[in-house]
C-alpha cells in the first residue's frame, strides 16, 4: 500500500481488498457520503490502485404470459 495515501483512501483500499463492492455499500461501511466515496475511488482508479466497471445490466423482463403460467403452476401445486 502506498504510504502517501490519505486515511480515507487507505480505509477504502482495505475494505476493497480481496473483493468488490458497490459504491453505496462502500459508503455505508466507511460511514461517508456516496459522493465522497466516488471522489476517493476516482483518485484510486487514476493511480491504478483499484479498478471499476459499469453496473451489470438487468436481465430482460420475462413475458407476462410466462409469469402467469408459472403462477398457475404454483397454485396447482398447493392443492
Amino acid at each position: 500500500m502506498p504510504t502517501d495515501l490519505a486515511a480515507a483512501q487507505r480505509s477504502l483500499l482495505e475494505i476493497l481488498d480481496g473483493g468488490s463492492l458497490t459504491v453505496v455499500e462502500t459508503a455505508a461501511l466507511l460511514e461517508l457520503p456516496v459522493s465522497a466515496v466516488r471522489v476517493l475511488a476516482a483518485q484510486l482508479i487514476d493511480r491504478g490502485l483499484v479498478s471499476a466497471r459499469g453496473p451489470i445490466p438487468y436481465a430482460a423482463k420475462p413475458r407476462p404470459d410466462l409469469l402467469e403460467r408459472v403462477a398457475d403452476g404454483l397454485r396447482a401445486l398447493k392443492l
